[in-house]
């Protein structure tokens, strides 16, 4: 195909007048719908944020239930299991523990194993002590569960934000 300097010329001062009317164009401003949308992100921002704070008070009080609790070591405590029957914990490395019965050393996590009643134990105080421990723990996942939550959810509406933003910039 051939094109003779006039049909390029032609071409290029369409395009430079083109530029012209776009930069010429004005700027767009944000519909009510749209302020309204970045104005409820915004919002939602704030009370995202506001529930971690009150989230990591929580954790706090969780903390201090647990110390208040203080800590007390399985080793050497004797429990019955449904199918293995007695045993007793031979070792624990923090939350884990092995249980040695007649013919097989398991391993169970604490302090769920005994509050669920995998493990049974004699002693009611040791029962409760375990229940509550589980208790704790159960609502320590739940409110790091949420304060993950939250962050994601903060991050979405920030997002939601920028691309609301980058319309009209």
């Amino acid at each position: 195909m051939f094109f003779d300097k006039e049909t390029i010329t032609m071409g290029l001062s369409m395009d430079n007048e083109e530029v012209e009317v776009k930069n010429t164009e004005k700027k767009k401003t944000p519909t009510k719908k749209t302020k309204e949308m970045l104005e409820e992100n915004a919002n939602k921002i704030e009370e995202l944020k506001q529930e971690q704070v009150d989230l990591a008070a929580a954790l706090s009080e969780l903390d201090k239930e647990e110390k208040d609790l203080g800590e007390k070591s399985a080793l050497k405590l004797k429990v019955s299991h449904k199918k293995y029957g007695e045993g007793q914990v031979v070792t624990q490395d923090g939350k884990y523990i092995e249980v040695k019965f007649a013919d097989v050393v398991k391993k169970f996590v604490l302090p769920g194993c005994i509050a669920d009643k995998f493990l049974e134990v004699d002693d009611e105080a040791v029962y409760n002590y375990y229940v509550k421990s589980n208790e704790i723990h159960k609502k320590r996942m739940n409110t790091e569960l949420r304060i993950k939550s939250a962050t994601f959810a903060i991050q979405r509406h920030e997002d939601a934000i920028e691309k609301l933003n980058a319309k009209y910039k």
